[in-house]
């Protein structure tokens, strides 16, 4: 008697075809409901934010590291550069371009009152003698985060 109730959970082990087809369908349904609800672009915002401390960041430690100012240089809206300096006749001015960023276009920098921050050799702000509140805006869920920027170089995300 006890053989043949262990040949009936032997015979009955795992999942019929038919639980199988239902259980994906159902998890297909609840997805197909779930995903048009996902707007990545929500994630834009955050990646920008930490996309622009992360290259201010990088400017005033290469200008640190090698002796030369680095500015970062907002021209419209949704762009900005990465550009090393060089020391002339005139004072520090742009020699190259590092690296040039583009934003999505729903996300715009606004810039806080100045259209480039440049850092010197010690890492500090030049001509600043008060912190800047940049602002990275996403229009087309009409939210914000601000950055800020304080004379001694140091840039954090402000909450």
């Amino acid at each position: 008697m006890a053989n043949r109730y262990a040949q009936r959970l032997a015979a009955q082990a795992g999942y019929s075809l038919i639980e199988l087809v239902v259980a994906a369908g159902i998890f297909g349904i609840l997805a197909s409901a779930g995903l048009p609800h996902v707007d990545t672009r929500r994630q834009d915002l955050n990646t920008s934010v930490n996309r622009a401390i992360a290259d201010l960041r990088y400017a005033r430690s290469r200008a640190i590291t090698s002796g030369d100012h680095f500015a970062v240089v907002f021209d419209g809206g949704n762009r900005y550069e990465i550009q090393r300096m060089e020391l002339g006749a005139g004072g520090w001015t742009p020699s190259a371009v590092v690296k040039t960023v583009e934003l999505p276009s729903h996300i715009e920098w606004l810039a806080g009152g100045t259209d480039s921050i440049e850092f010197n050799t010690r890492g500090m702000m030049i001509s600043a003698g008060e912190p800047l509140w940049p602002s990275i805006w996403d229009t087309l869920h009409n939210h914000g985060h601000q950055i800020s920027i304080w004379p001694s170089g140091q840039v954090y995300a402000e909450d």
